[in-house]
């Protein structure tokens, strides 16, 4: 999964230190939040038709490659918008722990 690429490229470079459970929680609650501000960049870019469409697509419990599919089709350059969100999260994180 890319996002947990990025999630664990990100806790490397800032040389986060945990007991090995610790990490793990830690780097789980980072993935939850880079799919959550994903999730709200891309809806940003629906209209109301798209939106009605991603409703749907929601009940059919989709898995993460189907919503990326969903986006990629309707957004048009959404992996450069992926890529700006992304890097708009790494200098938050970084940051916010003071570097």
């Amino acid at each position: 999964d890319p996002i947990v690429k990025f999630v664990d490229e990100l806790v490397k470079q800032a040389e986060i230190t945990l007991p090995e459970e610790e990490l793990q929680a830690y780097k789980k609650r980072l993935v939850e939040q880079v799919q959550r501000r994903l999730g709200l960049i891309s809806l940003n870019y629906l209209d109301e038709k798209g939106l009605a469409d991603f409703e749907n697509l929601l009940k059919e419990n989709p898995d993460v490659e189907k919503v990326r599919e969903f986006f990629s089709s309707r957004i048009p350059d959404y992996p450069q918008k992926v890529a700006k969100a992304l890097e708009d999260f790494s200098q938050e994180y970084f940051a916010s722990l003071g570097r």
